[in-house]
Order: structure tokens, then C-alpha cells, then sequence
């Protein structure tokens, strides 16, 4: 990648989805914004969304694609009548849903930024998905965020056993964030 005002990364910011709290929601919309106005990149979810829901103000919006899909997505209504035959059960069809939407959104993206303070198996899985396609993720944590069930070491082991692929980055505040991502994304 190099950085010039023709190139815009499509970057996958990701963290906790179901079940988040301020912490993340925060560090996504953070991100979020700081692509958007720095011009370097944008948030794929993000992008795709603009679409359905274009006059919504910006910091709605963003606070509102943190969540799950399921619960804003225009198409979803539709989709869930089409399919509903072809799973046995409401948490698969969902599933299925999602996981269409969101590969579409990890297979457009260049990077991945990712909120680590309340991973979980889903960050997991996500994150592994992009190391296994060779694609840079900038991953942050916070050391004072830590909660139940949360270890960090875990995080810890993706940048020592990944260092080709993995940047981490402790952080205190979200304030400090957005200078490492734009220097991170024009590094890259």
C-alpha cells in the first residue's frame, strides 16, 4: 500500500459485537471517524451502510454499525423470509446472514484495525481470518480495560507469534488512538 490521496484502504474495524460496552463502541466509532476524515481509508461495514441509511447523522450512524446487522440491516427482513427454510433453527439463519455479509466485508478490505479490550471468540476467529489471508492488522488494547474471562496474553501471542503481520498497540485513552492509525495506515 502507499499512501496518496488516490489510495483509500478499505480497512475492517472490528471488537466486540454482540454484547459490547461504551469501551469498544467508543474505539470503533473513533476509528471510524478518523478514516473518514483523514482520507486515508474507510470502514467497509461502514461503506456498505452509508448506503442503506444516507441521511442518518454521522455519529448515530456510526454507534449504529457497531452492532450486530441483524438488527439494522434493510435486507435482512427479505433475506430471513427467502432462507428461512434452508436452517433448522432462528440462530443459524442468523448466522448465515451475517457470516455472508461479513466475509463480503472482510474480502474488501486491505487491513484490519481491531479493539482487542473485550475480545472474544469472535475476535478470535476474525482475526485469524485476516492472518491466514496475509493481511496487516493494527490491533489495540487498553491495560486498564481488562474484565472478566478477558486474557490478554492470548492477544499478546498474535504480534509475537506474527510480527510480519500483527501491530499492537497499548493505548490509555481513545484520544490516543487516531494518531496511530493514521500513522500506521501511511506506513502501509
Amino acid at each position: 500500500m502507499t499512501n496518496n490521496t488516490h489510495n483509500v484502504i478499505p480497512c475492517y474495524v472490528s471488537g466486540k459485537g454482540m454484547h459490547a460496552s461504551d469501551a469498544t463502541w467508543r474505539f470503533k466509532t473513533a476509528v471510524m471517524s478518523v478514516l473518514q476524515s483523514s482520507g486515508l481509508g474507510f470502514d467497509t461495514r461502514y461503506h456498505y451502510y452509508r448506503k442503506q441509511f444516507p441521511d442518518m447523522p454521522v455519529n448515530e450512524f456510526s454507534r449504529m454499525v457497531c452492532d450486530p446487522i441483524e438488527y439494522y440491516d434493510k435486507d435482512w427482513p427479505g433475506w430471513q423470509l427467502e432462507n428461512r427454510h434452508r436452517f433448522e433453527n432462528e440462530d443459524e439463519l442468523v448466522t448465515a446472514f451475517f457470516l455472508e455479509r461479513d466475509l463480503e466485508f472482510q474480502a474488501q478490505a486491505k487491513v484490519a484495525i481491531f479493539g482487542f479490550d473485550e475480545a472474544g471468540f469472535g475476535s478470535g476467529v476474525n482475526v485469524m481470518r485476516f492472518i491466514y489471508s496475509a493481511k496487516p492488522v493494527l490491533g489495540f488494547y487498553n491495560p486498564d480495560c481488562r474484565h472478566e474471562g478477558h486474557n490478554i496474553h492470548n492477544v499478546l501471542q498474535l504480534a509475537m507469534q506474527h510480527p510480519d503481520l500483527v501491530t499492537l498497540r497499548r493505548y490509555h485513552d481513545v484520544d490516543e488512538i487516531t494518531a496511530q492509525v493514521v500513522a500506521w495506515l501511511g506506513d502501509n
